[in-house]
């Protein structure tokens, strides 16, 4: 395997674990209720960039939140 090919094995993992449960219930479903850890990491990011830039708007910041939320899970899944 390449190293090329391994890290994008490494970034859609990464991605994939984006998309479990920031706040797991204990039961025994495979329904959850509420936020994915990336939409959750994607909220956090977007208050801060409209809280500190009262001028823009939401939309202005969309595209960097998500770019920025995905470099993030791809980097939290290389420190395991």
């Amino acid at each position: 395997m390449t190293p090329e090919k391994a890290n994008e094995m490494n970034e859609e993992r990464a991605l994939e674990n984006g998309n479990k449960p920031a706040f797991p219930s204990e039961d025994n479903t495979s329904y959850y209720h509420g936020l994915t850890k990336r939409e959750y990491i994607a909220t956090q990011l977007l208050s801060a960039a409209v809280a500190k830039d009262s001028i823009g708007t939401v939309h202005h910041y969309i595209p960097d939140v998500i770019r920025v939320t995905d470099l993030l899970l791809i980097d939290l899944n290389k420190k395991k």
